[in-house]
């Protein structure tokens, strides 16, 4: 008799839980249709974080800003003499 308390106790207690975890793509169409969208939205947004990584220059090439100012061999160049 208590065996048989203990699992209908048991059974009782995971009941409940059990019937939380089974939401296999069930909900109603407006959960699904936000959750397609959203699904569309970060896909969007990925592919725009990925053209924008190709938009950024090779880290490679080394940029003067002053080259402009320096002559072609490096060192300062002064005009006043």
């Amino acid at each position: 008799m208590r065996a048989l308390i203990a699992v209908l106790a048991i059974t009782l207690l995971a009941a409940p839980a059990l019937a939380q975890g089974h939401q296999r793509g069930g909900g109603k169409p407006e959960q699904r249709e936000q959750a397609a969208a959203q699904k569309r939205k970060a896909e969007e947004v990925d592919k725009a974080y990925r053209a924008g990584l190709e938009k950024i220059p090779d880290a490679n090439v080394k940029q003067d800003p002053w080259a402009g100012v320096r002559g072609a061999d490096g060192k300062a160049t002064s005009k006043s003499k």
